[in-house]
């Protein structure tokens, strides 16, 4: 039995290092200027990265943003923001 719990272990962590870093477009509840909807898109779905998203919004927007709730995998409303604070029409691959 241990050998194969050892094999089950061994197969459960080479799946997590090989799994690509996800990338995330994401929302929150508040995060609107001009009543646009701001979406940010960032590299990974990590605690760091929805941090990075929520400052993204509160430079474009210029007031402060709520936590992060709604997520995609791509942008298309005009008003898509990369890590980077970058305006972009669409963003996509994330």
């Amino acid at each position: 039995m241990k050998k194969y719990s050892c094999c089950i272990l061994a197969l459960l962590f080479l799946a997590a290092s090989v799994t690509p870093v996800i990338s995330k477009c994401m929302y929150g509840r508040d995060w609107e200027k001009n009543g646009k909807k701001i979406v940010v898109c960032v590299q990974g779905d990590s605690f760091a990265d929805r941090k990075r998203g929520k400052e993204v919004c509160e430079k474009v927007k210029g007031s402060s943003c709520d936590t992060p709730s709604t997520f995609s995998s791509s942008c298309g409303n005009g008003t898509c923001y990369d890590a980077d604070g970058k305006n972009h029409y669409s963003l996509s691959g994330y």
